[in-house]
């Protein structure tokens, strides 16, 4: 039972996952600030977030309204996203404290509350009552995309000037934010 438990985990949160907006987050982010900080920052929030949805995320979903937790987010996405048009301390000469892992775990987090992937765990977990397995396999399978999505933001981040990196970033945090307020995402 674990075993087809942690495979079906692990193939349906990978094909859920490949292409997502998280995955398309997580490789502007590589792009700005390398892979393993911003591999490391999606592993801690994925493996949060996989434990909230395999062990309370029924009593999340019964007490957050689904829309309450849209709109914060979508807010919080646009700010990211209108923050990334100002110059970077980088690019101004002073030194900045900013935390890479820390901004990733966050992004992360906040794009993943209430996501396909976590609801389908918490089905998963509710079908085969094993919950380990429902968790280790969702959670590396949510890994390995961020891996593969850190690894191709950081080779892109190599050819494109850092400069319109971080525009690009702020147009997609912007349009992730709008279409998770109005719904879409």
């Amino acid at each position: 039972m674990f075993a087809k438990a942690f495979g079906q985990a692990f193939g349906l949160t990978f094909i859920a996952e490949f292409g997502d907006k998280t995955q398309i987050a997580i490789l502007t982010l590589s792009a700005r600030y390398g892979v393993l900080p911003v591999f490391l920052g999606a592993a801690i929030a994925f493996a949060i977030l996989n434990g909230i949805a395999v062990f309370v995320g029924v009593l999340l979903n019964r007490y957050v309204p689904a829309h309450v937790i849209r709109y914060i987010a979508g807010g919080i996405f646009i700010l990211f996203g209108l923050l990334s048009f100002r110059p970077e301390r980088e690019e101004t000469k002073e030194k900045t404290t900013r935390s890479p892992i820390l901004t990733a775990l966050l992004v992360v987090g906040l794009m993943e509350i209430g996501d396909k992937t976590q609801l389908a765990l918490v089905a998963l977990t509710a079908k085969f009552a094993s919950p380990m397995a429902i968790f280790l396999g969702g959670t590396l399978a949510l890994w390995s995309t961020s891996l593969i999505g850190a690894l191709l933001g950081e080779g892109l981040g190599r050819v494109i000037p850092f400069k319109w990196v971080r525009v690009l970033s702020g147009v997609v945090f912007i349009v992730f934010g709008i279409l998770m307020i109005t719904g879409v995402l």
